[in-house]
């Protein structure tokens, strides 16, 4: 037996080794700006920047800074800005999403607690078409809500393991599950496995093959295919959260946005 212990320990020792890479990723410091937050979202690809402060959004462009204030809704979960032309906000505690114009006027609000088969929303995107990603809770499956047509087409069947976290493009919806299972769904309904993914305080997926994860007061880039961790060099002690988008990580702390260059493997 004392034979089988010193083997699994060895085992254990080489898995770690392979895990997490000795090379951390390098990054380039551009500048840092201040900015009275509560929880920074990221920005656009027209560069303008998204915060929420006193659960109102802020949208941060080169000349001003707009906001969306519902707080009749409950608090804000989640914004998708992917499209600067069109906002999602969700609204989880009253079961609803509000459609905003780059203004942040308000242009549409879908209340799921009306919907004839009701859905218990716990994902949203913006998708193609007219389209959003929406997932129900209740029964664990995906679909297609259409904003013009009012109509939800669901396109995956249901998952046996809860969804605890996601992203989403036009074409693609990540899930990740409570086995920390990580799957890509396509806009015609077809569901890839890609991997599992380390234990994290907060991760963001990147594409298919990368993510950004923090840890224990630490932020790594993960290689979903080979299985490898590796340390992400930032001069901060201290991270509320972050945002990577175009090559750029966005640190946020203690009302501080700092931009670095990081180029992934």
């Amino acid at each position: 037996m004392q034979h089988t212990h010193y083997f699994f320990s060895w085992i254990c020792s080489f898995v770690t080794a392979i895990t997490f890479s000795q090379t951390p990723v390098k990054t380039e410091k551009l500048d840092s700006i201040s900015w009275d937050i509560d929880r920074y979202l990221g920005f656009d690809q027209q560069l303008n920047q998204y915060a929420i402060k006193d659960n109102v959004v802020l949208k941060r462009t080169k000349n001003e800074v707009l906001v969306y204030k519902n707080l009749g809704l409950g608090k804000i979960e989640r914004v998708d800005f992917q499209n600067p032309l069109q906002l999602v906000v969700f609204y989880k505690e009253f079961n609803t999403l509000v459609l905003l114009d780059n203004q942040l006027n308000e242009t549409k609000r879908i209340d799921f607690n009306l919907s004839p088969t009701f859905i218990q929303l716990e994902a949203m995107g913006l998708s193609a078409q007219n389209q959003l990603w929406v997932y129900d809770g209740n029964s664990n499956r995906l679909g297609l809500y259409s904003t013009t047509k009012d109509l939800t087409n669901w396109i995956t069947v249901p998952n046996s393991n809860p969804l605890v976290n996601y992203t989403s493009d036009y074409t693609f919806f990540y899930g990740i599950d409570s086995q920390k299972k990580l799957t890509t769904s396509s806009i015609y309904g077809k569901v890839t496995a890609l991997g599992s993914l380390p234990n994290h305080d907060s991760i963001q997926l990147v594409d298919a093959t990368t993510a950004l994860y923090f840890m224990k007061q630490q932020l790594y880039l993960y290689e979903i295919a080979k299985g490898i961790s590796r340390k992400i060099e930032i001069t901060e002690n201290f991270v509320d959260n972050f945002f990577f988008k175009d090559g750029i990580l966005v640190i946020f702390t203690q009302n501080k946005i700092t931009n670095y260059k990081l180029i992934l493997p």
